[in-house]
């Protein structure tokens, strides 16, 4: 396995202009299926069993494109998601067709502590997709993903409780703002850095990253590894405060891909340098692509805490089994 995971930007286009991302810059998909086929197979022969489709938000537009996509990656052996916040016209319709093209799982954008009004809709719709979702047959998991800050963090066992009660898997990932990485996908605002945690709040998010362990012991559906949280709350909590775990500091990088919308291949969702390198040709190219991005990694990157990074490369070098990041028995 020479990756874990792929991260598919799908589309660079989305309906919601919220204040704090840097995802949507107007681009479509602009490759052609068969284009899309072949990086299927360049992926598979690179030992990829993960791909994740969102970018801005994937089911805006050609989702016969999509489905046929998904359906190449299932075919050879490549395990799916597509990350939505559900805000699309035909929402349900754009579900079916993706299901009858062999989409297994559902994530969802969700709000442990709604913003507002609007934070709330788009939740309590979350829920009510992904509970739906769960009543279709062969479904491999349903999940809801959510943003941790210092106004929601002490709500997070609860939450946990609740949708695994529901079936549904809790992912989450630490708030942070954009540090001038290229291609950070969110915005330096003063709504975000007021949400940042401080030194005050540290001693309390240890207790509860000790409890969402314990929870984890007893079989609630949270995705996060106990040793990321293990990671978040090391050395008095020096990468959260810096952000600054670095995957080209790791033996076993890259542990996965960023693909763009025009099938350029980067390292990472949060950090894009400049890349010659297309998805379609990506094995033939592989050991070039990882000696040249592991070194602007190293020198240019400022580092990340992004959960299911870390445990990508968990997972390459044989600390966590596979079968944990895609919720399936083996």
């Amino acid at each position: 396995m020479k990756i874990v995971k792929a991260e598919m930007l799908w589309t660079r286009q989305c309906p919601l202009r919220c204040e704090y991302c840097n995802m949507v810059d107007g681009r479509s998909n602009s490759q052609s299926v068969e284009f899309w086929i072949q990086t299927a197979k360049a992926l598979a022969n690179l030992g990829c069993g993960f791909a994740a489709f969102y970018g801005a938000e994937p089911l805006v537009k050609d989702i016969d494109k999509l489905g046929m996509t998904i359906n190449a990656f299932e075919k050879n052996g490549i395990k799916t998601t597509v990350i939505t916040s559900g805000c699309v016209p035909n929402f349900d319709e754009k579900l079916d067709t993706l299901y009858k093209y062999g989409l297994r799982s559902l994530s969802m954008s969700y709000d442990i502590v709604p913003l507002g009004k609007s934070s709330k809709a788009k939740s309590d719709k979350a829920i009510e997709a992904l509970c739906k979702w769960l009543t279709r047959k062969d479904i491999r998991d349903a999940a809801a993903i959510a943003t941790l800050t210092r106004t929601n963090f002490r709500e997070l066992p609860d939450s946990i409780r609740k949708l695994s009660d529901m079936g549904i898997w809790t992912f989450f990932d630490m708030i942070h703002t954009d540090r001038g990485q290229i291609g950070c996908k969110v915005k330096d605002t003063p709504e975000t850095r007021e949400l940042l945690f401080k030194e005050e709040d540290m001693l309390d998010l240890k207790q509860v990253l000790i409890e969402v362990s314990k929870l984890k012991t007893k079989g609630y559906k949270c995705h996060s590894s106990n040793q990321f949280l293990d990671l978040v709350c090391r050395s008095n909590f020096k990468h959260l405060k810096n952000y600054d775990w670095n995957c080209g500091r790791h033996l076993s990088f890259p542990a996965w891909i960023t693909i763009d919308c025009d099938g350029l291949v980067y390292p990472c969702d949060d950090y894009q340098p400049a890349s010659r390198w297309y998805s379609n040709k990506i094995d033939k190219e592989f050991q070039w692509f990882s000696k040249h991005m592991k070194l602007m990694c190293l020198e240019r990157c400022p580092g990340c805490l992004w959960n299911t990074h870390y445990d990508a490369h968990m997972i390459k070098e044989g600390q966590l089994p596979f079968c944990n990041y895609v919720h399936t028995e083996k």
